[in-house]
């Protein structure tokens, strides 16, 4: 059969092409030289199989391109007229030049059987034949497949990646339940491995990080439908940095269109609504615009254009119960049946069975996001064998969260025999209170890149600038809290509601609480009987990074040999960051006004209630509290002796939480690849050698009395050589087989090394808390095999296996300085990072793509797309933690399946995403053993889109999310029990978008 392959853009006339087309399969390799060249080539894909192209790159005229790549074919290009060729087999005697040969007249022709506009369905067909042609795995998520989800930001995009994990909640400046309330993913881990172990690029360039202890890159202020692809490099290579051990991930944004296209403008623009802000009596609107603009400039068209500009608003009110939370700050747990009157496990070799929760916290999260997102782009054909190109994109996130939490915190505790010799619980009184915290939350990325391909022959030189810089702040922090037994200098003898017994059962495995009258009436009339407390807590915390640096790379492609092409590059880039944690404390309410009795409802700070705390859960009432009258009141009564971030000294509250440093990294690499007959080999080398400076705070010893701190400064250094080797092999046009090795590593965040140092003596017995500034990093061989390929009717099937060997484990503790082993020498105990011993991450991926025609005989198309990971994963984190623990943020399972329908101008996808459980943080509780780890519950979430063409330039798309109601965070103490859980309720979401193109 004949194929014929449409030119995606008019002929350009006698203007030389540029090429960068590297060897490949042929018939792939001819749709891309037709392609870059805006010509259309006619080749009979039967006569292409089992055959490789040679690599063409250069500025080439269209004849001599066909000529390089086929030129081990045994077959020929022949002109029918100016924008269109044939590939034949070749004839003796060979052709010097395809200009001065006749030309064919299309009579002469065997028939050919065009393929016209190809069905939306068949958008993930496409994308699969790029990813199958591609030299090394890779797997990209294109526009269109963002465009049929329901994803409402780039980390939940990634969601529908194999292997990938969404992450809705982390822990650096906000965390836990306060930023899995939001009701939105926040990272992505790949492959058994969390999101630092990502490298993160955006254009090619490493985007700088800007979360203060982890080197991860929060992804929910990026819209998914902002780039054109997404390409997750599952293997490393020796052109791309050396420090990651998950995936590369290349966000890549829309470039200037085809002269046959632009001048363009699209314009989209849409509206929201959040079911679950609805069950408050909120509106829970929202609304998006996006303005996107391409055009060309030139009498050639040598000048490209591409400017975009988004806009979001959202806003939630979502429901949150915070177990997990309760039993880490208020001893919120215990153990409901005891074997003794000391309250101990009954089983000691599994304590998680008797846990129940004594405290309980449950609450409210309001607030709302404000998204920005630009991109520019500009190419310039400066002369034949110049090009230049600049791209540059921002990026903002401004959210504003307020929580409020009826809380209920247990008093003392016994266990009392029943006359049986077991002992029960009996806790001996409860405090009703109500806390307000706020997690503002400010996050920004920008990147900006400047690269020209300088192309002379068989030689490529392309040199680069580039430079990043993110921002993550919590700028505003604010808590305060009221409480029945607040005790100060005018109220005094405030005692807890007395109580004797469990506090709890459960249900559906959630706590179902047993308090007395009193205590619901106390949470019920919380603004008007609940004692205010102080005048707010505020803490500023600000961290940024920015990297910039340069490079250049430079290729050679021989004309005749097995070897295809070597390529050599340099790159330094150098990173400066800064980070500011601080906190003011002001007094109580009553000893400021001089006044007993003062609550919250007096103060003006409550104003009104939210019927139910938790709808269909919990139905008693909450307050809802004026933010501004509470933020008024704290700025009014601010002191000089507020101020508090650690000590009494001013110098030390200022600088006892700062830190600033640098890091240069200098990379060189060398690569080569060969291919004979059917395999191809690619080999690289590279080396990096990175130095981090950091600066810090050194406290003195305060047993004697606080003195000033004063700056200390360390230093840590990794030279890594990383080789790679990528092999494939394809029987036939139809399939390939891959086997890739390599090694890469992971530097240690920035807190971990230098997050400061206090020293304090208490009971003889002196703790100094410091970074470690000689950890190592994470370093790994990695293995990955794969198979893709063609199944009869158009559908495609692949499947991966993996194995990750990582030596000396770094995990995210958030700004804890005390994981790992904490050794003791005499009487200073030293409490730093250390790096936890070997781990492993293996894994299975499947994926099938399948046509399905038209099932229910209506004229329409369907297809299905599918697929599903397996992995294991142990590390070894010492005795304290575990010999033998999972990964974080390691599912066992991964699954997503996507059912679509189009029929006429009608277009309807069903996606099901499923995230199995997986460990998210490491002795929770800080108890006796490893069993307190906290686990997130599986997932499964189930979208629609519905999408209506008016023609083809007008659309009109409806998405649902969560039709099923599922909870969006389950998270508990303990693998196999849900006694201490956090859990979010954050509904439903509706989106209506309508796009215009002009």
């Amino acid at each position: 059969m004949f194929v014929a392959i449409a030119p995606t853009a008019a002929w350009a006339g006698d203007r030389i092409p540029s090429f960068d087309v590297t060897a490949q399969p042929l018939s792939s390799a001819l749709r891309e030289l037709a392609r870059q060249g805006r010509v259309q080539v006619l080749f009979s894909a039967r006569d292409m199989e089992g055959r490789r192209s040679r690599a063409v790159v250069g500025r080439i005229e269209v004849w001599r391109a066909f000529d390089m790549a086929l030129a081990d074919a045994g077959f020929e290009a022949r002109r029918i007229d100016a924008r269109t060729f044939v590939i034949a087999a070749q004839t003796p005697p060979p052709r010097m030049a395809l200009a001065l040969a006749p030309q064919v007249s299309a009579t002469e022709l065997e028939p050919l059987l065009v393929l016209g506009a190809r069905s939306a369905a068949d958008v993930v067909a496409r994308r699969l034949a790029a990813d199958l042609a591609e030299a090394t795995p890779l797997r990209r998520l294109t526009r269109d497949d963002v465009e049929r989800g329901a994803a409402q930001n780039l980390s939940e995009a990634l969601g529908d990646l194999p292997g990938m994990t969404v992450i809705n909640t982390g822990r650096s400046f906000i965390g836990g339940i306060d930023s899995a309330s939001r009701g939105e993913g926040l990272y992505a881990g790949y492959r058994g491995l969390n999101a630092e172990y990502n490298l993160t690029m955006i254009n090619g360039v490493s985007v700088a990080q800007g979360l203060p202890y982890s080197r991860g890159v929060q992804l929910n202020l990026l819209p998914p439908d902002a780039f054109q692809a997404v390409v997750a490099h599952k293997t490393g290579r020796a052109d791309l940095d050396g420090d990651f051990i998950g995936a590369a991930l290349d966000f890549q944004t829309p470039g200037p269109g085809d002269r046959s296209r632009t001048p363009r403008t699209v314009v989209t623009l849409g509206g929201r609504v959040e079911t679950r802000a609805r069950d408050y009596g909120a509106s829970g609107l929202g609304g998006h615009l996006q303005v996107e603009h391409s055009r060309r400039f030139g009498a050639e068209g040598q000048v490209g254009l591409y400017v975009a500009a988004a806009y979001e608003d959202r806003g939630f009110l979502n429901s949150e119960l915070a177990g997990v939370m309760a039993a880490q700050n208020d001893r919120g747990w215990a153990y409901g049946v005891s074997g003794s009157a000391a309250g101990g496990p009954v089983d000691p070799s599994r304590p998680q069975d008797n846990l129940v929760q004594t405290s309980l916290n449950v609450g409210v999260s309001s607030g709302g996001s404000r998204l920005q997102n630009y991109a520019l782009a500009l190419d310039w054909s400066v002369r034949p064998g110049l090009d230049v190109r600049l791209n540059a994109t921002h990026a903002r996130a401004d959210t504003e969260q307020n929580s409020t939490f009826s809380q209920v915190v247990s008093g003392a505790q016994a266990w009392v025999d029943d006359g049986t010799g077991v002992f029960r619980l009996s806790v001996q009184d409860l405090s009703t209170r109500v806390w307000y915290e706020t997690n503002p939350d400010s996050v920004s990325l920008s990147t900006a890149s400047l690269a020209a391909d300088l192309v002379s022959g068989r030689w490529r030189l392309s040199p680069y600038l580039f430079a990043s810089h993110g921002e993550s702040a919590r700028p505003d922090h604010l808590e305060a809290s009221a409480w029945i037994n607040q005790n100060d200098g005018y109220n005094t003898g405030q005692s807890p509601r007395a109580f004797g017994g469990v506090t709890v059962t459960y249900r559906n495995g959630l706590p179902v609480p047993q308090w007395p009258q009193s205590v619901v009436d106390d949470l019920n009339g919380a603004g008007r009987v609940l004692l205010a407390r102080r005048a707010g807590q505020r803490t500023e915390q600000f961290s940024d990074q920015t990297r910039y640096g340069g490079g250049l790379g430079l290729t050679f492609t021989p004309s005749i040999g097995s070897w295809r092409s070597f390529r050599a590059g340099a790159k330094i880039s150098r990173s400066d960051r800064s980070l500011t944690d601080r906190n003011w404390t002001n007094a109580f309410f009553a000893d400021i006004y001089r006044k007993a009795g003062l609550t919250w409802e007096a103060l003006g700070i409550a104003d009104g209630i939210y019927a139910q705390v938790f709808p269909g859960v919990y139905d008693w009432s909450i307050p809802r509290i004026d933010h501004d009258r509470l933020a008024a009141y704290f700025q009014a009564n601010r002191t000089a002796e507020s101020f508090d971030s650690c000590g009494a000294l001013y110098v030390n509250n200022l600088n006892c939480n700062s830190q600033s440093g640098s890091e240069t990294v200098g990379a060189l690499y060398a690569m080569a690849t060969y291919a004979s007959g059917a395999w191809e080999a690619q080999f690289g080398l590279r080396h990096e050698h990175a130095l981090i400076r950091n600066r810090f705070w050194v406290m003195p010893d305060t047993s004697g009395g606080e003195t000033a701190g004063d700056w200390g400064r360390s230093r840590s250094r990794y030279d890594k050589l990383l080789p790679s080797v990528n092999l494939s092999y394809r029987p036939d046009d139809r399939s390939v087989w891959r086997a890739s090795a390599w090694r890469a590593y992971s530097r240690p965040a920035f807190m971990q090394l230098a997050g400061g140092e206090r020293t304090a003596t208490v009971d003889g017995v002196t703790t100094v808390t410091r970074g470690n500034p000689d950890l190592k990093s994470a370093d790994a061989w990695s293995l990955d095999l794969s198979h893709q390929r063609w199944l009869p009717g158009g559908g495609v099937l692949g499947v991966s296996a993996y194995a990750k060997l990582i030596d000396h484990y770094l995990f995210e503790s958030g700004s804890s300085l005390d994981l790992g082993a904490t050794p003791e020498d005499g009487a200073v105990r030293v409490v730093m990072p250390r790096n936890g011993g070997p781990g492993r991450t293996r894994g299975l991926e499947v994926e099938w793509y399948q046509p399905l025609g038209d099932p229910l005989g209506l004229g329409g198309r369907a297809s299905l797309d599918m697929n599903a990971s397996r992995q294991w994963t142990r590390v070894d984190l010492g005795p304290s933690l575990g010999r033998a623990q999972p990964m974080l943020s390691a599912p066992e399972w991964l699954g997503n399946a996507e059912l679509a329908y189009s029929r006429g101008r009608a277009s309807l996808y069903l996606s099901l995403n499923y995230t199995g459980a997986y460990l998210s943080a490491y002795d929770i509780l800080g108890a006796q053993g490893d069993w307190d780890n906290q686990w997130v519950r599986p997932v499964t979430r189930l979208d629609a889109r519905v999408r209506w063409r008016f023609d083809e330039r007008t659309r009109l798309d409806v998405i649902a999310t969560n039709l099923t109601g599922a909870y969006s965070y389950w998270a508990h103490v303990g693998r196999d029990t849900t006694a201490l859980s956090d859990v979010v309720d954050s509904g439903r979401r509706v989106v209506v978008s309508l796009r215009q193109a002009f």
